[in-house]
């Protein structure tokens, strides 16, 4: 019986490990290796880009309920997650080169780009440069502000956040998120700790530069989404309101939004089932051409 047993037991871990080693790939962007999680065998690609300091396993209720239709694409963007660090630049234009370079390696040529907070910027960009691959453009609680500038006040706010953030990065990334990103006494700590705690354990020098990406990113979404050849499709959390003029004014192909309730920043993971009916009636949408 040990006989058996043995081989039995080193067995199962090898198919265990050869499962796990499966789920995560790696395609190079230059000398930045970019991890990323591919399921499901659908004609049309739904590629997920998560948002600042979180990562690919913020869409796993996405990727277990969307892969059963659709091919499902999750990805680190550079210096995030299991995602190499090997560079130097951390722009939007960067990331949106890392969510490109996943997709080319893959041939994917019907995605639909679905990208939550910075990962709405990343989306943009990178819809805007390979406009034949992508069929619809998905963000999620982003663009609820789109201006082409800062006024005075902001930039100061801007400034003075920099400023600590580099002083202190846990202390500050940590309270500025509890703050900012959900509403007050939440009743959600289970999400609310894995956020921070994810925020406060990043690479600060890539969150940092991140954020520094995102703000000289925000003056420039006007003029992208302006170009923008597809409508725009919003799932927006409704802790903090959506300023429709701005979206009326430089959405010049349409936009449609959808609102979660009850949640904060990351709806994906706060309430994932009605997040998931959401974003299934949003594709549907896209499919009868709205």
């Amino acid at each position: 019986m040990k006989k058996i047993l043995v081989p039995f037991i080193w067995l199962l871990i090898a198919a265990c490990t050869t499962a796990t080693e499966k789920q995560v790939s790696i395609v190079k962007n230059g000398n930045v290796n970019i991890a990323y999680t591919k399921k499901g065998n659908g004609d049309t690609a739904l590629v997920f880009v998560h948002g600042w300091c979180i990562n690919k396993e913020y869409w796993q209720k996405q990727i277990d309920y969307f892969s059963k239709r659709y091919t499902v694409v999750a990805l680190d963007i550079g210096g995030h997650g299991k995602s190499g660090r090997k560079r130097n630049s951390w722009m939007i234009d960067d990331f949106a080169g890392d969510v490109i370079t996943v997709i080319d390696s893959l041939h994917l040529n019907k995605v639909i780009l679905v990208g939550h907070s910075m990962g709405g910027d990343i989306v943009l960009d990178a819809a805007g440069k390979i406009p034949g691959k992508i069929i619809a453009l998905i963000g999620v609680d982003n663009f609820k502000n789109v201006s082409s500038s800062f006024t005075p006040e902001q930039m100061q706010q801007i400034n003075s956040f920099m400023e600590a953030i580099r002083k202190n990065y846990k202390q500050i990334a940590v309270a500025y998120s509890k703050a900012a990103l959900f509403p007050p006494d939440y009743a959600d700590t289970v999400s609310v700790n894995r956020v921070l705690n994810d925020i406060k354990n990043m690479d600060s020098v890539v969150s940092i530069k991140s954020i520094e990406a995102d703000i000289d990113f925000a003056p420039k979404e006007p003029e992208q989404l302006s170009q923008l050849q597809l409508p725009l499709h919003l799932i927006i959390s409704d802790y903090k309101p959506v300023q429709k003029d701005s979206l009326n004014k430089y959405c010049k192909a349409g936009y449609f939004i959808k609102t979660i309730h009850g949640t904060g920043h990351y709806p994906m993971i706060e309430k994932p089932d009605e997040f998931n009916r959401l974003l299934d009636e949003t594709i549907m949408d896209i499919g009868k051409g709205h």
